[in-house]
């Protein structure tokens, strides 16, 4: 042997081998765990917004619509609905049919059923009631079982 070389053992060698896959495996999990905490993260936020942004859109299409008496709670085709009219002669219904957070447009006094709207988003239930002191009270329950509810004050006068 000469006097410069320095032997290596077969048991220095499987050391790093160990030690090498010990760290990767603890880099994996820690990355596994991170993917799993960011789905949960993700998915619990989609399942909080549904029913948010369903009565952030209604809210926000009555305070656009907020004429006077352009603003009511009706039924039509057996179902209950926030009526919005123009001057120009169009309504625009929003309501809840078939699982889904619906909007129709159309003239006034003409003969529509609840399917003809244009789905919004999916929600599994919607009550609406109006009240004289000039407020809507709406309760939107998402597909998860999930209510959010708002009271909407119409400015422009009463809920008719």
């Amino acid at each position: 042997m000469s006097k410069g070389k320095v032997r290596k053992h077969n048991i220095d060698v499987m050391f790093l081998m160990i030690l090498f896959l010990i760290f990767t495996f603890s880099a994996v999990s820690v990355l596994l765990m991170a993917v799993n905490s960011y789905k949960s993260v993700v998915y619990a936020n989609e399942e909080n917004a549904n029913a948010r942004t369903a009565i952030a859109y209604i809210r926000e299409k009555v305070r656009q619509n907020d004429k006077a008496g352009a603003v009511q709670v009706d039924t039509f085709d057996g179902v209950d609905a926030i009526k919005l009219a123009s001057e120009d002669g169009i309504v625009v219904y929003i309501y809840c049919y078939d699982g889904y957070l619906m909007e129709m447009e159309t003239k006034e006094g003409a003969e529509v059923t609840a399917d003809f709207g244009n789905k919004i988003m999916e929600v599994k239930d919607m009550a609406i009631s109006g009240s004289e002191n000039q407020l809507i009270h709406v309760t939107v329950t998402d597909t998860s079982e999930k209510t959010s509810d708002v009271s909407i004050a119409v400015k422009s006068g009463g809920v008719r």
